[in-house]
């Protein structure tokens, strides 16, 4: 085999999530591209969990939708996906939950009984274990030496002792045992040898994000829990003594944009991550980030809404509310990335462009991103990262005549010196109100329309430097895809899929939504003659965009709000009907 899809399922506190984690990092280890992502429901306790991961001897871009291994912890799993499980597909179950039969599948199936509780209880295990020796028997399914896992184990549970290593091992071993012994080669998907040459990390989109702010020079964090973005929560506040960084949790989302409103102010770099509903919280103090003119950087992680909506899902409905977020007028930046190699430098990004035009800066994420897991080149991730603080000045630098004017209207791009408190001779007053250059409050008509039009004029200094969309595909195609964030890999793969059946496609894919790329993007789609738009919404707020800088319309879209991401073999279909 050169590509397996496996899942996982059972109720939640089976160690589900954490074994798709192990699988991945054993099979990167052996240079396999690899990729998780979990399903889950809002539930404190219960629920139908699931974690599926996809192991390829070749790179590529997301899941796929045929399942060619199923571990069922319980009944439920396999009533809910055995359609999904493509013909002659594994099902590895434990007899006392079930007894399946052929007879049960529509689909010739190899089923695989292992006795999960029987093993566990006889290594005097707890209960969730079963897991262990599902990921132990799914190594012998795979073809792979059980030293792949045992390795992991060791790495997984260094921090609670050898007796808790060697019980794990233990009970791995004897699921790795029980296939080796009672099923033969018929009862398998061995993989061809991975042929990844350097050191890959398995690695989720928070946990980009927060390397990413470190790596920038992150020295606060004001970050309330919520899902999709607490991952980014767990790296930060583990890590923040040796990163000689500040994490704090608030007490709600108001707080903490506040909070990362002051330390920028302190001059060190600051961010907040929340998602839909907590934003919304935030509002007001984006507003005051506006006016204050500080740098500020958001990790806005999107799930579908309204309200509290669908709360553990994905979505990419907020790129409207992040654009028009607000009251009064005020420049913004917003980016996208659609992958975790782009979480992480554009994160990079994000930091230096928020100081250079001292501007609020989003990174527009979803749970899909968030909290599936990647594998990427750890040297992504170490190449040397270039500090834009922008026109922060020193002390040495200042007039000693008290006369700074931190919104100084003299300036070619709308950006002011910015001095930080102790600095002598860098005084100035930082609240909510219309200011003069000095930061007084004023009501004065015609120097409120002066400092408003400063503060806007930054659009067209940032629109300068705007990154125009990234094009993959062939030039002469007859589909071109339109795409913003996470959808990007979907559509990559569904453009592969395309090709084996002889159709031409590219996508357009956009990192950096606004300001809008207008001349760019004009001059790329105007030629096109089918445009094909693919959001995860229901209003196509991409499309909205482009029509309202370009005029151009795009009728033909693939939208989807099921809380669920694309798979390509979708794309695919949906593109077949009306071709």
């Amino acid at each position: 085999m050169q590509s397996v899809t496996w899942k996982m399922g059972g109720e939640a506190g089976y160690g589900i999530m954490s074994s798709g984690t192990m699988l991945c990092r054993t099979f990167s280890r052996l240079g396999y591209h690899v990729l998780a992502t979990n399903e889950y429901p809002s539930l404190i306790r219960g629920g139908h969990n699931l974690i599926t991961v996809r192991i390829a001897t070749q790179e590529f871009a997301s899941l796929n939708k045929d399942v060619h291994i199923l571990v069922a912890l319980n009944k439920e799993t396999v009533d809910l996906h055995k359609e999904e499980l493509t013909k002659g597909a594994i099902l590895l179950f434990d007899p006392k939950d079930h007894t399946w039969q052929a007879t049960d599948f529509s689909k010739e199936m190899q089923l695989v009984a292992v006795p999960l509780a029987d093993i566990v209880s006889e290594h005097k295990g707890d209960p969730v274990m079963r897991n262990t020796v599902a990921l132990g028997a799914t190594v012998a399914l795979l073809g792979t030496d059980f030293s792949a896992i045992e390795s992991v184990i060791r790495d997984q549970f260094k921090r609670k002792g050898q007796e808790v290593i060697d019980n794990n091992i233990a009970i791995a071993k004897a699921g790795y045992d029980h296939i080796k012994t009672n099923f033969t080669n018929q009862s398998s998907m061995f993989l061809s040898k991975g042929e990844k040459k350097e050191p890959f990390l398995v690695i989720n989109g928070s946990e980009a994000v927060g390397v990413g702010a470190v790596r920038a020079g992150l020295k606060f964090a004001a970050i309330y829990p919520m899902t999709p973005i607490n991952s980014v929560i767990t790296f930060l506040a583990d890590h923040a003594k040796e990163l000689q960084l500040v994490y704090k949790q608030p007490e709600d989302e108001i707080a903490g944009i506040n909070m990362a409103i002051g330390a920028s102010i302190g001059g060190v770099r600051s961010m907040v991550a929340t998602s839909g509903g907590g934003f919304a919280l935030m509002v007001e103090g984006l507003s005051l980030a506006g006016i204050l003119e500080v740098p500020l950087v958001i990790d806005l992680g999107m799930r579908p809404g309204p309200a509290t909506g669908m709360p553990t899902w994905t979505g990419q409905g907020e790129l409207q509310f992040a654009i028009h977020a607000g009251h009064g007028e005020f420049p913004r930046i917003i980016l996208a990335p659609g992958d975790i190699q782009e979480a992480y430098s554009l994160t990079v990004d994000a930091f230096n462009l928020a100081d250079r035009y001292q501007v609020p800066v989003f990174i527009l994420t979803d749970k899909y991103l968030n909290e599936s897991q990647w594998c990427a080149p750890k040297s992504h991730f170490q190449k040397d990262v270039a500090t834009n603080r922008g026109k922060l000045v020193k002390e040495e630098e200042l007039a000693t005549d008290g006369s700074f004017g931190r919104y100084s209207l003299e300036t070619d791009d709308g950006v002011s010196s910015r001095s930080l408190p102790g600095m002598k001779n860098g005084f100035y007053i930082a609240n909510s109100y219309e200011h003069d250059e000095q930061g007084y409050t004023t009501e004065l008509a015609d120097l409120a329309a002066a400092m408003a039009q400063k503060r806007l004029s930054k659009l067209v200094a940032i629109q300068k430097v705007g990154g125009a969309p990234t094009v993959y595909g062939e030039r002469d195609s007859e589909i071109t895809f339109v795409a913003w964030g996470s959808t990007k890999g979907p559509i990559l793969e569904a453009m592969k899929l395309l090709g084996s059946k002889g159709k031409k496609s590219k996508l357009i894919h956009f990192t950096w939504l606004f300001p809008f790329p207008t001349e760019e993007v004009t001059k790329l789609l105007s030629p096109v003659t089918r445009l094909v738009d693919v959001e995860l919404n229901t209003t196509a707020q991409l499309a909205f965009l482009i029509r309202e800088h370009t005029g151009i319309s795009i009728t033909e879209k693939i939208l989807q709000c099921n809380g669920r991401m694309l798979y390509p073999e979708e794309i695919v279909e949906r593109i077949s009907k009306v071709t």
